[in-house]
């Protein structure tokens, strides 16, 4: 297994996504606002299943939790 894998196992990323970002629970997956742009309609989904997130707005993007934290944080 690799160093990035390991890291996925043990961190959950509803966890570490609700540190920064107020998400409520919608069905199976969580809602928020998107943190990457402005708007009043939640678009930023995160899947626990799939330990993934999706912004079906403005940004149109999406990954895994080591997306998320680059592009919150704003590391390249």
């Amino acid at each position: 297994m690799s160093v990035v894998d390991e890291v996925k196992s043990r961190l959950d990323i509803v966890e570490y996504i609700q540190r920064f970002v107020p998400i409520k629970k919608s069905g199976r997956t969580y809602k928020a606002c998107c943190p990457f742009h402005s708007e009043s309609t939640p678009s930023f989904h995160v899947d626990p299943d799939r330990q993934s997130w999706r912004c079906f707005g403005a940004c149109a993007t999406g990954g895994d939790i080591f997306a998320f934290a680059m592009r919150y944080n704003n590391w390249t």
